[in-house]
């Protein structure tokens, strides 16, 4: 079997030149060691089947050679060529970047990164310039119709004192002497020492109700749903795992999941990770729409102030190729740019 230096892909040994690139393979070069047979065998057919267009069977390839070798940054490449094919950019782009995260010296992956970021970029500002002229016109409209109601109230205020007609003049009696005091007007009149209007107070702040479960900002039944979920899975609940929060990006199927782990003494970098898989794997069996998960551990030790111990992605083909019995090393393979607390060491 044959790969090509450029573009990474493994090829049958008959196979002269790259079908992607075009460059010229040197013919009699093994590329598989003895234990990566499998991995390259698959990722061999993961490779025919995207050429064929067959990307069920092309993405069930490239998910069993991942759980062979989760490490291996051709496999996160393919996947990411994989999306790109299948016009899903926001998930190629996931896979190019972890695939630069494991080789960064790739050339092809960080020139494929660099141009579909720009390619996602133009299209949503597309979408954006669509959004903002049918506001526009809209803006537009609203100040026509408030510009006419305004010219119709102008035009009625000088009418109404035209046809309205003159009033009557009435005789005044000629006020008389009286023996009788003038009561002064209780308008006029002083109020008694000691006494004072009195004065209509707004209501005061600490009469409001407050916001029910501490929640600083509202969140959408499907968030509150899967935080429940959360909450009351068994895996969470064994492991006393806290959610603290959960936010959801429909743009590119990302859910934030905000949690807490049990200290009791030190904390590893283990114990961690396990708990974000955890997460990661229960926020994918409550949604199906779920592509991605941002786990956000956030600890708090001997009443000190919380901090951020750990925050990694991770995309559902990769919890999905874990096992049961998942390594600690193959879980945190599993999780792509991962940012831990200084404090938090192996």
């Amino acid at each position: 079997m044959h790969r090509c230096k450029d573009c990474r892909i493994v090829l049958d040994d008959d196979v002269r030149f790259c079908p992607k690139c075009g460059v010229d393979l040197a013919p009699g070069t093994p590329v598989c060691g003895p234990g990566e047979s499998n991995v390259e065998s698959l990722l061999a057919s993961a490779n025919l089947h995207r050429l064929r267009s067959e990307w069920e069977a092309a993405i069930s390839d490239a998910t069993d050679a991942l759980r062979l070798d989760p490490r291996n940054p051709d496999v996160a490449s393919l996947l990411g060529d994989i999306y790109v094919q299948r016009e899903m950019l926001d998930e190629a782009l996931v896979w190019y970047q972890m695939a630069l995260e494991l080789n960064p010296n790739s050339t092809p992956d960080r020139e494929r990164l660099e141009k579909l970021s720009k390619e996602i970029a133009s299209r949503r500002r597309e979408e954006g310039t669509g959004s903002f002229k049918a506001f526009e016109k809209q803006t537009r409209v609203w100040t026509y119709a408030l510009g006419a109601v305004f010219l119709l109230l102008v035009v009625l205020a000088f009418a109404i004192p035209v046809f309205r007609p003159k009033p009557r003049a009435t005789e005044v009696p000629t006020p008389t002497a009286s023996g009788r005091p003038r009561m002064p007007s209780r308008a006029s009149s002083p109020m008694p020492p000691g006494h004072s209007e009195p004065i209509v107070r707004p209501e005061s702040d600490s009469s409001r109700t407050p916001a029910t479960g501490g929640a600083s900002s509202l969140r959408t039944p499907a968030e509150s749903d899967v935080r429940t979920g959360l909450t009351a899975a068994q895996s969470i609940t064994d492991a006393g795992i806290t959610i603290d929060d959960v936010i959801a990006d429909p743009r590119s199927g990302v859910v934030t999941v905000s949690f807490g782990v049990p200290v009791k003494g030190l904390i590893s970098r283990e114990q961690i990770t396990r708990a974000a898989a955890a997460v990661a794997r229960t926020v994918f069996a409550l949604r199906q729409d779920a592509k991605f998960v941002t786990a956000r551990c956030v600890v708090q030790a001997n009443g000190s102030k919380p901090i951020i111990a750990f925050v990694g992605d991770t995309a559902r083909q990769s919890i999905e190729a874990l096992g049961t019995n998942a390594t600690d090393e193959q879980l945190a393979a599993a999780f792509s740019r991962p940012w831990w607390h200084p404090d938090i060491r192996q």
